[in-house]
């Protein structure tokens, strides 16, 4: 049983970061994580930008998003701290508010570097959590220890992120909103809802004002950014299982197969079938 199914919490290191982030195809994360850079660079495109961390940054990975990863570096060194959801869930509304929004920041731009004396503490307490949950030696306690340590990891990035995220937060702007909450309806209903007018009325806005809104701050059509998500969740469904093509286009709403190798292959020039050998081989 892996410490995550056993503690609601597991930590890797770069030695094994791989094993959970696909190093040559997209990939959905089956739980939520913290990744820390100590030294070295990673790129991982999500949905529509390549985001690059490097020395002292962070990132918030939510298994809504698709994920691929670029490049790394040889002198790479990393911490990821995943964890059950319900496992942050006792935490206040407003740290998981904070995370949402670090996320959406994440949508828009590079990695956010924060103090290196600030990470050489979470760095610490990360070691430490792992150390634990490492250890072969019986301890009567283990499983509270762990939700303690990993509670205090929370209010560490709690602290880190509200100083840096807060009034950022309080000022998004009425643009950034409108993305944000569209982008966060669209990770709930892209299987079922594909058209920009539902996620316009969602907010009460016209079609014209938010895919104007979105062009400006994405640089991409709402539109464009619909068929992305679909386009991300049909890689991962044909990469990542034996489904037939039948199955993951009626999973992923399509009225028929047809209708949905005809989609994917509009934004990728080659067919679901063909895109699924290209791994085979």
């Amino acid at each position: 049983m892996s410490a995550l199914e056993k503690f609601g919490v597991e930590i890797f290191t770069q030695h094994n970061i791989f094993e959970r982030i696909s190093a040559d195809k997209p990939f959905r994360p089956e739980n939520p994580a913290f990744i820390f850079i100590k030294s070295g660079t990673i790129k991982l495109r999500q949905h529509f930008s390549d985001l690059e961390l490097s020395a002292n940054m962070f990132m918030v990975t939510d298994p809504q998003t698709i994920y691929e990863m670029v490049s790394v570096s040889g002198d790479f060194q990393s911490r990821m701290v995943s964890y059950k959801r319900e496992f942050i869930s006792a935490l206040s509304l407003k740290f998981n508010r904070l995370i949402t929004y670090r996320y959406f920041r994440q949508q828009m731009n590079k990695g956010v570097p924060f103090p290196e004396s600030e990470m050489e503490v979470v760095w610490k307490s990360v070691n430490f959590l792992k150390y634990i949950l490492d250890s072969e030696t019986e301890m009567l306690y283990k499983k509270e220890m762990v939700e303690h340590l990993f509670s205090v990891f929370c209010y560490q990035m709690a602290g880190i992120i509200s100083k840096e995220d807060n009034y950022s937060m309080n000022q998004m702007s009425r643009q950034e909103e409108i993305v944000f909450v569209f982008l966060t309806d669209l990770a709930e209903h892209h299987l079922t809802e594909r058209t920009v007018e539902f996620y316009a009325e969602r907010q009460s806005i016209t079609t014209r004002h938010l895919s104007s809104v979105v062009k400006s701050i994405t640089g991409k059509s709402a539109s464009q950014i619909i068929a992305l998500i679909v386009m991300n969740e049909a890689k991962v469904l044909l990469n990542s299982s034996n489904k037939p093509v039948s199955e993951v286009s009626s999973i992923l709403g399509f009225s028929d197969q047809y209708a949905f190798s005809h989609f994917f292959k509009k934004h990728l020039e080659v067919s679901p079938r063909q895109y699924r050998h290209q791994f085979e081989s």
